[in-house]
């Protein structure tokens, strides 16, 4: 019961910043994905934490019903464990992914209460991450361990489940002249660290407000919620 009370209230998360994609039948999220995520990889100290998430994205954001040009993404981002504000301080970062070395300063994410960089680097599922991230008084290193490989259910697969979940809505409410925008995440339950209470999250919003989305369990791929 906890898990489905949780469920409904991931619903509401990232539904913005995205781009446009519509057809008038037989609507396909495949078709109007412009953001998907695929792999996590995460590490903490007894204060703070750093996950890595890559994907592919749309390069440029239009709003014109055409899926442009899929492009690698990889986001750093680093946070305190106890959702205390970050201290305004440069963090500057060192992550190393199968060797090749990115280094640089975070930016602040005021929103998030995080920093983050997109390296543009889509790792793969046994990728060798390792990240150093250094500021006023403190230094954290650590190797990121991918907690998404062990998901039973992968994005592609999660993919197709929220497809056949909405496809009946979306062919209702999308046309020419109402498009869609679809985006792909992984979310959790920060209340435990096991992989259980990670959940995918696919959720579609189209040009007139129109809002849906589901969340899959990882393991069973079971639809937990579902909003339409």
């Amino acid at each position: 019961m906890k898990k489905k009370i949780l469920a409904v209230g991931l619903l509401g998360l990232g539904l913005v910043g995205l781009s446009a994609c519509g057809k008038q039948t037989n609507v396909s999220l495949n078709d109007c994905v412009i953001e998907q995520r695929e792999n996590l990889f995460i590490a903490s100290d007894s204060l703070y934490q750093v996950s890595y998430t890559g994907g592919m994205r749309e390069q440029n954001y239009s709003f014109d019903g055409v899926k442009d040009e899929m492009v690698p993404f990889g986001i750093v981002t680093f946070s305190r464990l106890d959702y205390d504000p970050l201290a305004n301080d440069s963090y500057n970062y060192t992550v190393t992914i199968d060797g090749t070395e990115y280094t640089g300063t975070l930016v602040n994410d005021e929103v998030e209460n995080s920093y983050s960089i997109d390296l543009g680097v889509n790792a793969n599922p046994t990728s060798q991450i390792d990240v150093s991230i250094a500021f006023t008084g403190y230094t954290f290193t650590q190797s990121l361990t991918n907690v998404s490989s062990e998901f039973a259910v992968d994005s592609s697969t999660a993919l197709k489940i929220a497809n056949k979940e909405l496809q009946s809505q979306l062919n209702n409410i999308v046309n020419n002249d109402n498009k869609v925008e679809v985006v792909m995440k992984i979310v959790r339950d920060y209340a435990s660290e096991d992989v259980s209470n990670y959940y995918w999250y696919v959720g579609a919003v189209t040009e007139n407000g129109e809002a849906l989305g589901v969340l899959i369990d990882t393991t069973t791929g079971e639809v937990l919620a579902k909003k339409v």
